[in-house]
């Protein structure tokens, strides 16, 4: 297993913050066909959570600023595993945006386990906190089938990475000379009073909400492309709305969107951290017709994958991988707060296999992955696909954005527009 964390991981460790705490979540809920008890949940948690190498270890730095993967002697998965009993929605969400507001304890294996019981009809929740220099999205989706029950993957040990060379090659240092470039002719001055960028002392807020995949798959048909711009032209809307609503939605707004993409390789690490670059895409958010917000996100989205995740803002993750461990040790924490030269929010899709998975015998019926916020920004955007449900979470700070009948409201209404506009063109719902 890889025990050196790399330059990327360095990163988001100098850039943690207890206004801005980097770590990754996901909430998923269960149906027991019996009444559960929270304390064995938690013990089949534990017991799973030991037979994972990486969970026992936590990061030791070095005087140079290089980090390592060490097993804590201390450890306990006990410690690392808590129960909660709510009752109600409302006091659920209040709950997990709690959870997520509190950093993890960077001295010990950087991850929590919250078993939550008293949901509606018997149901509960594990609230997973893990933090971004342990795993990027798809290693966290590795980690956590471990988990599950019969269907959990074994994530293989891979080779250690291969030595640096001291002496960097002149193609390496081009390479970098142009993404650096890249990222920087891609920056600009952040809008005044913009909404979307914000104080980070602000209490955040966690809002769930589930939409039908049929109804997206049917309005993709329609108008092309894929699931994924589809959600994105949703989201969209979703900010129009929130714009909307403080008078900030000029035929021109757009909103500068960090979209995360894996660049792991089918047969790649997959036991190594973070492996990530971005598509910088700006969402039309003042564009009235909801038809040519996907189009628009549509043809962004195919420019974007075209050209490659090496150019623009986006590619902020990869010069992040190149620079030495000690100057992220130096200069990340000033750099987290210049994320507003570079985007306006983040928008991430987590991939999750099709498979029912179960834990403890109780089948998954939703799991909402939860976004980061970056210094100085209002809301992170998280969206996951299981089966025949897409799971939408806004990680945000605005009390616009915190009530999570009004996500439901609009994400319902923007699914309606583009299913009306879709029958203009003659095709059924």
């Amino acid at each position: 297993m890889t025990d050196h964390l790399s330059p990327l991981d360095i990163a988001f460790l100098a850039m943690e913050g207890n206004s801005n705490p980097l770590h990754l979540g996901a909430v998923a809920t269960f149906a027991p066909a019996t009444p559960v008890h929270p304390a064995r949940i938690a013990a089949v948690l534990c017991e799973r959570a030991l037979e994972i190498p990486r969970l026992r270890q936590r990061a030791r730095t070095s005087l140079l600023g290089g980090a390592r993967w060490v097993e804590d002697p201390g450890f306990a998965a006990e410690d690392h595993v808590f129960t909660h009993h709510v009752r109600g929605r409302e006091r659920f969400a209040t709950l997990v945006s709690h959870l997520m507001a509190q950093p993890l304890d960077l001295a010990r294996p950087p991850w929590e386990l919250h078993v939550v019981t008293g949901l509606a009809g018997g149901r509960f929740a594990v609230v997973a906190k893990l933090h971004h220099a342990l795993c990027d999205g798809m290693k966290a989706v590795g980690l956590g089938l471990q988990l599950f029950d019969a269907s959990r993957l074994s994530i293989p040990d891979a080779p250690a990475p291969p030595a640096r060379s001291i002496i960097p090659s002149l193609r390496g240092i081009k390479d970098t000379l142009d993404i650096a470039s890249s990222v920087l002719m891609n920056t600009r001055p952040p809008t005044l009073n913009s909404p979307v960028l914000t104080s980070s002392t602000r209490p955040r807020r966690v809002v769930m909400s589930r939409l039908d995949l049929a109804d997206v798959h049917r309005i993709r048909r329609a108008h092309g492309g894929t699931v994924n711009d589809v959600l994105l032209a949703l989201v969209t809307g979703v900010l129009r709305h929130w714009l909307s609503a403080h008078g900030s939605a000029t035929p021109s707004s757009v909103v500068r969107a960090l979209i995360p993409v894996n660049q792991r390789s089918r047969s790649g690490d997959a036991a190594a951290g973070n492996q990530i670059s971005g598509f910088l895409v700006s969402l039309p958010v003042g564009e009235p017709d909801p038809v040519e917000r996907l189009r628009c996100v549509r043809e962004q989205m195919e420019s974007a994958k075209a050209a490659g995740p090496d150019r623009g803002a986006g590619a902020l993750p990869l010069l992040a991988d190149k620079v030495p461990p000690l100057v992220h040790r130096l200069a990340a924490p000033v750099a987290a707060r210049c994320a507003p030269l570079l985007f306006d929010t983040l928008v991430t899709s987590v991939p999750l296999p099709s498979v029912p998975l179960s834990l403890d015998g109780a089948a998954l019926c939703e799991l909402y992955p939860v976004a980061p916020v970056a210094p100085g920004h209002a809301v992170g955007v998280a969206l996951s696909v299981y089966r025949s449900s897409v799971h939408v979470c806004l990680h945000t700070n605005q009390s616009w954005m915190s009530d999570a009948q009004w996500l439901d409201g609009v994400l319902r209404r923007e699914l309606a527009s583009l299913q009306d506009a879709r029958e203009l063109v003659g095709l059924p719902r």
